[in-house]
């Protein structure tokens, strides 16, 4: 299996009917806590990887409801 590991992880959407707001990476889909830089499960670096822990949060906040309306 290849894997670029230069590509930055995004997170998988939420949907806003939904009632869990648990983030989980696109690669793994697995569940991701704001202290954490890279996929839990295969080390990769997930989007707002670089970033302080509260604009981390922001970052993948923004990222996982990118198809709600606004």
């Amino acid at each position: 299996m290849y894997v670029n590991e230069g590509y930055i992880i995004s997170i998988l959407p939420l949907y806003p009917s939904g009632t869990n707001s648990t983030m989980f990476t696109e690669c793994c889909e697995t569940a991701i806590t704001d202290s954490e830089s890279n996929c839990p499960r295969c080390g990769r670096k997930v989007i707002g990887w670089d970033a302080s822990q509260s604009e981390r949060h922001r970052i993948r906040w923004q990222n996982a409801t990118r198809n709600w309306r606004r």
